[in-house]
């Protein structure tokens, strides 16, 4: 299976939102971060960064639903904090 990055952020919470929003349209997809655990966890720059991945035949519908749900409002997204889609 060949995956790919959709959509990158340093927020957790939006990284989730972003999946269960994508999951309840079919999209299947999992979170992958370099990020260590604990309370001085490295949030920021490469290692701190959260991936929204998915399989390659659901990569262009993945994007396509967080563009739409990022620009409709719909998904609560902290300003100055939104991700980068690829």
């Amino acid at each position: 299976m060949h995956e790919q990055m959709i959509y990158a952020t340093y927020d957790e919470m939006q990284a989730e939102l972003l999946r269960l929003h994508l999951q309840r349209y079919g999209v299947p997809c999992w979170l992958r971060s370099m990020r260590v655990g604990g309370f001085h966890g490295i949030t920021f720059g490469p290692l701190g960064e959260i991936r929204l991945m998915t399989s390659a035949p659901y990569a262009a519908k993945g994007r396509r639903l967080i563009e739409q749900a990022t620009l409709r409002g719909s998904l609560s997204l902290v300003p100055g904090k939104a991700g980068k889609a690829e």
